[in-house]
């Protein structure tokens, strides 16, 4: 009698634009040893696929965003590619109080900043973006929770969407104004 154990494979991929190669883990859970699933080509969704080489580089933000709310984030996000999943969303926690702190609110804590923010007139989605990576961090740090993968993943994308919203598109909307105003500046001036 076989019992089901852990199956891991190395992958390796060569791009066919740049010849590069590309080094992944494939695993499968409870697999019994010898099994089709065992010697399968394909990962299926109860498995899961980790690239090893070249190390996943780590998420970043508009050089529009303040430098601290950025270093934070990619700090987040190389745990997250080094499946530190709890770190992750700690450090995905500090990127939301650091955006509260940036955006000028005071409060003691951290929801008392999100709630100052969203009475300032910040969208509903921002704020609960950012409350939901409070939660995430909070439970990381606190109840030894370890979010999944893609749950991570996803909280990084949120945090990214309210920093768009924060930072990219009004600094967007700023240098569109100047340039109108510059256009429109050199057609007033005195022609020589």
């Amino acid at each position: 009698m076989t019992t089901p154990a852990s199956v891991v494979y190395e992958e390796l991929w060569s791009c066919d634009l740049c010849s590069r190669g590309v080094l992944e883990l494939v695993g499968f859970e409870g697999v019994a040893p010898g099994s089709a699933l065992a010697q399968a080509e394909e990962a299926s969704p109860s498995g899961w696929r980790r690239r090893v080489w070249p190390e996943p580089e780590p998420r970043e933000l508009s050089p529009d965003v303040p430098e601290m709310v950025r270093t934070l984030y990619a700090e987040a996000s190389r745990a997250e590619s080094a499946r530190g999943f709890r770190l992750a969303g700690v450090g995905y926690r500090a990127v939301v109080e650091e955006i509260c702190k940036d955006q000028g609110a005071t409060a003691y804590n951290l929801l008392g900043k999100i709630k100052e923010l969203a009475d300032r007139g910040l969208p509903q989605d921002v704020v609960d973006s950012m409350n939901e990576a409070r939660v995430v961090g909070n439970d990381s740090v606190h109840h030894n929770v370890e979010y999944a993968a893609d749950e991570i993943a996803d909280l990084a994308e949120i945090i990214a969407e309210a920093v768009e919203i924060l930072y990219v598109e009004p600094a967007k909307r700023r240098r569109m104004a100047d340039a109108r105003k510059a256009r429109s500046d050199a057609a007033k001036a005195p022609k020589p």
